[in-house]
This record gives structure tokens, C-alpha cells and sequence, in this order.
């Protein structure tokens, strides 16, 4: 009886470490690798352009409050 148990238990502990390490090797698959890198890459390229967006609009409203815009307008009439 026990030889069946232990048999069971170890056919049970096999069954589920070959499944995680299926698992693993389809995450560490190059082709995940490469969606991984893709999804990285895009996040970085968002990040970017939304860091540019807040720099215009913040050089906007600095130009605007120290009007260097409408300075240089100014100058630019006196001509």
C-alpha cells in the first residue's frame, strides 16, 4: 500500500514539474523574448513622447508668462 501511495504521490510531483518547466521554457522562448522587447521598446517610445509633449507645453506657458514671444513679435515690427 505504501509503495502505491509513494508511487502516486511521485508520478503526481512529476506530472507538475514537467508542466511548470513547460511553461517556463515557452516564456524564455525567443519569441517571447522578442514580444517582451517589443512591449519594452514601445512603452519607452511612449514614455518619450509623453515627456516631449509635457516640455512644449510647459516651454509654451513659460514663454507666454515671460512673454519672449511677444518680444520678439515686437522687434520684429520696429524693423
Amino acid at each position: 500500500m505504501k509503495r502505491i501511495l509513494w508511487f502516486i504521490i511521485g508520478t503526481a510531483v512529476g506530472v507538475y514539474a514537467v508542466t511548470r518547466l513547460k511553461k517556463r521554457a515557452q516564456v524564455l522562448a525567443p519569441e517571447s523574448l522578442q514580444q517582451s522587447a517589443e512591449k519594452v521598446a514601445s512603452a519607452i517610445r511612449h514614455f518619450g513622447d509623453e515627456v516631449r509633449a509635457g516640455m512644449a507645453e510647459r516651454e509654451t506657458e513659460l514663454r507666454d508668462a515671460l512673454g519672449i514671444d511677444t518680444a520678439a513679435n515686437e522687434r520684429e515690427d520696429y524693423r
